[in-house]
């Protein structure tokens, strides 16, 4: 079991297999890009399956894929299958745009649920935002999974002045079609992009949608890193993750591990556990075990708590090199 100081048990890890992405998006990578890791500088899928054994024995339930963009790393349905079978409930964040060409074979494999990354339902805005123009590419993305019955969540990171006048649109797709929209507040990386000047909190954003659905309803859901709600008589419902304000803190469940292999207690953690030389150094399944038993209880409270204690300055550079 994955226990914290706090008595929090860990049950869900988001696992980053890559820092390639095919977007650019402005809240997540500098319109340049980043310098990528070189593909030998990452887990391979056999050290990822040998983590993932350790971590499914340590009460680990659900793991998400996300990246960069999982669909950029290659051969992922056999990562899939073989996490497939090692855990009860596997996701995937993707922004959409390779989808259609695999979801057969991730489906196949065993890969059912979907994060479909959509911050409007604007072409032109799409390529503002993204820096290419690739929206008929992700909205046929989410046709296919609406056709197919998979379970679909949109995340939306909220921009003031670029697409916080699209929240009722979002809301409107929850009353037509059985998906779960996320409104997601943005968060301070590509600080030279002038991401601080975006910010739209969870408060705001809430208040503008109940001005419009007076009626709307909170549900309860434990453990989700979410507030959700749903209109009465919507098919789909609508959360907001308060992802900068970091009010649900305390129901904190996870873990990551990003491409290179450094486990981080936090989104907000700079100082994680190296995993990747001591698994190409043929560490044992109970020597890592008790290693990760011993970093995971030190997670601190709150991820305020992780940012004054763990960061120095600007460190914010790029979403993808640590993953959602």
């Amino acid at each position: 079991m994955l226990l914290d100081q706090h008595g929090r048990q860990l049950t869900y890890l988001r696992l980053a297999v890559t820092d390639r992405c095919n977007l650019r998006c402005r809240y997540c990578m500098p319109a340049g890009g980043i310098d990528f890791a070189p593909r030998s500088e990452l887990l391979t899928y056999d050290e990822i399956f040998h983590l993932a054994d350790v971590l499914a024995e340590l009460g680990i339930t659900k793991v998400r894929l996300t990246g960069g963009e999982p669909l950029a790393r290659r051969d992922l349905p056999v990562l899939v299958q073989g996490l497939a079978e090692r855990f009860p409930t596997l996701a995937m964040t993707t922004n959409g745009v390779l989808l259609p060409q695999y979801l057969d074979e991730l489906a196949a494999a065993g890969l059912t649920t979907y994060n479909l990354s959509l911050d409007t339902l604007r072409p032109d805005r799409f390529f503002r935002i993204t820096r290419r123009d690739e929206y008929a590419a992700t909205r046929r993305a989410l046709e296919l999974l609406l056709e197919r019955g998979c379970n679909v969540k949109i995340n939306v990171v909220v921009m003031r002045g670029q697409n916080d006048d699209e929240l009722l649109d979002f809301v409107a797709l929850t009353q037509e079609h059985a998906l779960d929209v996320r409104f997601i507040e943005a968060m301070p990386f590509n600080d030279d992009d002038g991401n601080h000047d975006v910010f739209v909190s969870y408060p705001e954003m809430l208040d503008r949608i109940r001005l419009a659905h007076p009626e709307l309803v909170q549900c309860s859901e434990q453990g989700s890193s979410a507030v959700i709600f749903r209109v009465p008589g919507a098919r789909g419902r609508v959360g907001i993750i308060p992802a900068y304000s970091r009010s649900l803190c305390g129901s904190c469940n996870r873990l990551r591990l990003t491409p290179k292999g450094t486990m981080l207690n936090c989104l907000y953690s700079t100082k994680g556990l190296e995993l990747l030389p001591l698994l190409r150094a043929g560490i044992g399944q109970y020597e890592l075990a008790e290693l990760i038993q011993a970093y995971v209880y030190g997670k601190y409270a709150t991820g305020h708590e992780t940012e004054r204690r763990e960061q120095q300055g600007n460190i914010f550079a790029s979403m993808t090199s640590i993953g959602g």
